[in-house]
């Protein structure tokens, strides 16, 4: 079995819990093991967008419940401390509240997040758009709250039982973190997000 890969900025796992902001200007920063990850500045901020592309045999379905039911959440993003679904609002929504660890100095974050999940009937593909509901809950003494965040999930069906996945990410971690430290994080977090998650699709 693979170990599982932990990025060098753990706390920024929580970011990926959770619009697509993402169109044009991405820059190619990693390409491994069939895996591609891309990075572009983000006007209204200093940190980077960060999206992930890869090819996998795997069902639509599969990424479908792994999406909506959380039990292998860990297993793809090692670093989570707690996670948890709220409420659910019929079969394609809910609202998920994620404590992520991060290295000392820095602080655990937090945040919760409205998961809305669509199928696309014409094509099979599958899609989750996720918005960040900062004042849901109090927050956590000692803990910092996630605020700004968007993210999407797509996967798109392709021959031979393969499918492709699609990740991207736009957020503000909140607190200090300085922007080189999280902008270094945004290519290999992804990467190793998605080596996981191949993992735990291919069992």
């Amino acid at each position: 079995m693979k170990s599982i890969h932990k990025a060098p900025l753990p706390l920024l796992t929580l970011l990926m819990l959770n619009l697509p902001v993402f169109s044009q200007n991405w820059n190619l920063v990693k390409r491994s093991d069939g895996i591609e990850v891309y990075t572009k500045e983000v006007s209204t901020s200093n940190f980077n967008a960060f999206k992930a592309e890869m090819t996998v045999k795997a069902s639509i379905e599969d990424l479908e419940y792994i999406l909506k039911n959380l039990d292998r959440y860990k297993q793809i993003f090692p670093n989570t401390k707690e996670l948890t679904i709220i409420k659910r609002i019929g079969e394609n929504k809910h609202i998920q509240y994620s404590h992520t660890k991060a290295p000392w100095p820095v602080s655990d974050r937090d945040g919760i997040f409205e998961m809305t999940f669509k199928k696309d009937p014409s094509t099979g593909g599958f899609s989750s758009i996720a918005r960040a509901l900062p004042d849901y809950l109090p927050e956590k003494k000692g803990v910092v709250r996630i605020r700004t965040s968007k993210s999407s999930w797509d996967a798109i069906p392709k021959e031979n039982g393969l499918i492709h996945i699609i990740y991207q990410v736009e957020a503000e971690p909140g607190g200090n973190i300085p922007d080189w430290l999280a902008n270094s994080a945004a290519s290999e977090l992804p990467f190793n997000t998605f080596t996981n998650l191949k993992e735990v699709l291919s069992k």
